[in-house]
């Protein structure tokens, strides 16, 4: 029976989706009476660990987006550090009795974690939050055309395709490290685990590497589930990072071109140039869960327009809590979670003509009222549930 889990993450703090169930996980485990061990790289540490009894090993180091230093950037490919820290946390652990679970390892730490793993010959799981076991930016996506990559991973086309959002030069430092990352991650076959089936279904034609895969979900915070009466409502919200790879712009001319209100939340590169842009659509920035109630309840229906497969739409899951329906494209992992005019409604990924089709189709009160009805209903809150959650990963862990 496991009792140790060395819960691993560039950062030892939340700052994206993944470092969020990371470190919720960590304490989850520790609550549960396991010995949780949270290993990273990148200060500062998250009070949330250590205030619940969480050991925390941070070895210091730097985002490798964030600096110009060689050393970094070289360490970006092959961490021997991060390695030798980690082997001594290891050493002291019983290996029947535990096993490491990794969250990310591209921003600091790389792959050469594995290679720890493998020398203790301790049983390692790694949830893929993204696409960078398989493709060298992350996202099976061409940045400088705006488009969802169709090229293999890793293929000759791929080596020398110019899809990188910094520069060409940036997609051959990727290449360098992905061709590392590949090496090692054969020699140690660290098992899988997926968060949901469309992620699945794209990254496991393309990993070569893993002799077992495991399925489990991520949970999601809901924390106020009264229903919004969408009907009454007119407001259409994006919510998310305002890049260009999430197409806030989209969202922009297409609520503008339908003649309905519409509601940024978020912030990002775009804020400025979108807000002076659109003077009719309101812009709020971040917002936490609190300030975000009364946009909620406010609120018709929510669009999602990223151009990303992404992974998980855990945002359409919080608007299911509530009953409030999503207008989400084709080959987004968030069609996953409704029926197309059943529970929500799809369009065609990036087109403008789909998504102005879309939100007129849900212009109807009685169209709304119905899909709203049925994605309430159809809401599985035991499902995505911490509990669910560590249950599940208990289970794979002693499995």
């Amino acid at each position: 029976m496991i009792d140790t889990v060395v819960m691993i993450y560039d950062q030892a703090f939340i700052s994206g989706g993944a470092g969020k169930i990371a470190v919720n996980e960590a304490v989850a485990l520790k609550k549960r009476g396991l010995r949780v061990i949270f290993f990273s790289a990148i200060y500062p540490i998250d009070k949330y660990l250590t205030d619940n009894g969480v050991e925390v090993v941070c070895i210091g180091g730097e985002h490798i987006a964030q600096t110009k230093s060689v050393k970094t950037l070289l360490r970006g490919i092959y961490n021997g550090y991060a390695k030798k820290q980690l082997c001594k946390v290891l050493s002291d652990l019983e290996q029947s009795r535990t096993v490491v679970h990794i969250h990310g390892f591209t921003k600091a730490l790389s792959s050469s974690i594995f290679l720890a793993c493998k020398k203790y010959s301790i049983r390692t799981f790694v949830t893929l939050h993204e696409y960078f076991t398989v493709c060298p930016n992350g996202g099976l996506y061409n940045y400088v055309k705006g488009e969802i990559c169709s090229l293999k991973p890793c293929s000759a086309k791929c080596f020398f395709c110019n899809c990188d959002k910094r520069s060409y030069f940036q997609k051959m430092y990727r290449n360098v490290r992905q061709m590392f990352q590949n090496r090692i991650l054969k020699i140690t076959m660290p098992e899988i685990i997926y968060i949901t089936e469309f992620s699945r279904n794209i990254l496991q034609k393309n990993i070569k590497f893993s002799k077992n895969s495991h399925y489990v979900e991520n949970y999601i915070e809901a924390v106020d589930t009264e229903k919004v009466d969408v009907k009454d409502n007119s407001d259409y919200i994006f919510v998310g990072r305002l890049t260009d790879e999430k197409a806030p712009d989209l969202f922009c001319r297409a609520v503008t071109k339908s003649g309905v209100k519409g509601v940024v939340i978020g912030d990002g590169e775009m804020f400025q140039s979108l807000k002076e842009k659109y003077p009719d659509i309101e812009f709020t920035g971040w917002l936490n869960s609190e300030q975000m109630k009364k946009y909620l309840d406010r609120a018709r229906c929510m669009i999602v327009t990223s151009k990303l497969y992404e992974t998980m739409g855990l945002t359409i899951i919080e608007m299911q809590s509530k009953g409030i329906p999503c207008i989400v494209p084709d080959r987004c992992a968030g069609v996953e979670y409704i029926e197309d005019k059943v529970t929500g409604v799809e369009y065609k990924i990036g087109n403008i003509d789909s998504l102005i089709s879309a939100i007129n189709y849900t212009k109807n009160n009685s169209v709304i009222d119905k899909i709203s009805k049925n994605f309430y209903c159809s809401k599985d809150t035991k499902r995505f549930s911490m509990d669910t959650h560590i249950n599940n990963l208990i289970k794979v862990y002693n499995s």
